[in-house]
């Protein structure tokens, strides 16, 4: 079995706080054994219960996890130092079965190679935090063509070009202005048009803040 999973869940054995933490999902795991191990540890947080030898020693299933000996084992791995590279690690070893998994799809399925390559490229392009399966991910595939799309609701700014590069105001989003001294900036602000009103009359604390950087000190960006 990988070393890397025994390292990672003999850390969430020594350091309960790194479950909150990591971005690995029990499906991401390689070994089954380590699949349910890891799926008892957020039950048993979930339930509001440390996740120490003690408690696991008490899951019903204990047997077919290993048992006593094996979350022994597991806790003699433990290296909460190195957990942040254990993650990425497993990860990288996820991403991999994943990219073969898919190319197995590709083959029975007889994909056009341009989708092939754009699948492989989301699994690269994933971050951490992307927990989305083989599974999910093939579904949402099939099902988008009839799937209504959602339109994003915008405010104008009131300045078509300004629009076309920030969609205007989303809800949830913070926009900001910059440029250069003397740029326009303040113009842009004090001039009769829609964004103002919005400035002052839709977000009534919003505050326009005016910072000037010397030219001799704005070099280099």
């Amino acid at each position: 079995m990988s070393i890397a999973e025994k390292v990672f869940l003999g850390s969430l054995m020594k350091a309960e706080y790194l479950l909150k933490d990591t971005v690995v999902q029990p499906e991401q795991l390689e070994s089954t054994r380590h699949k349910e191990i890891m799926r008892s540890m957020v039950e048993l947080k979930r339930a509001g219960k440390h996740i120490e030898l003690l408690h696991l020693t008490t899951l019903p299933d204990l047997e077919s996890l290993g048992g006593m000996s094996y979350l022994s084992e597991l806790l003699s791995f433990a290296d909460p130092e190195k957990f942040d590279k254990t993650e990425k690690l497993i990860l990288d070893l996820w991403k991999e079965r994943e990219k073969r998994n898919i190319l197995t799809v590709a083959a029975m399925n007889d994909w056009e190679i341009a989708k092939v390559i754009a699948e492989l490229d989301k699994i690269n392009q994933m971050k951490m935090e992307d927990h989305t399966s083989l599974q999910q991910a093939l579904s949402n595939i099939y099902e988008a063509p009839w799937e209504d799309q959602l339109t994003l609701k915008s405010v104008t700014t009131g300045i078509k070009k300004l629009d076309e590069v920030t969609g205007g105001f989303q809800g949830g989003e913070v926009t900001i202005l910059a440029a250069r001294p003397s740029m326009g900036k303040t113009d842009v602000i004090l001039n009769p048009n829609p964004l103002r009103s919005i400035l002052r009359w839709e977000f009534p604390f919003t505050s326009n803040g005016n910072i000037e950087i010397p030219q001799n000190d704005g070099k280099g960006f």
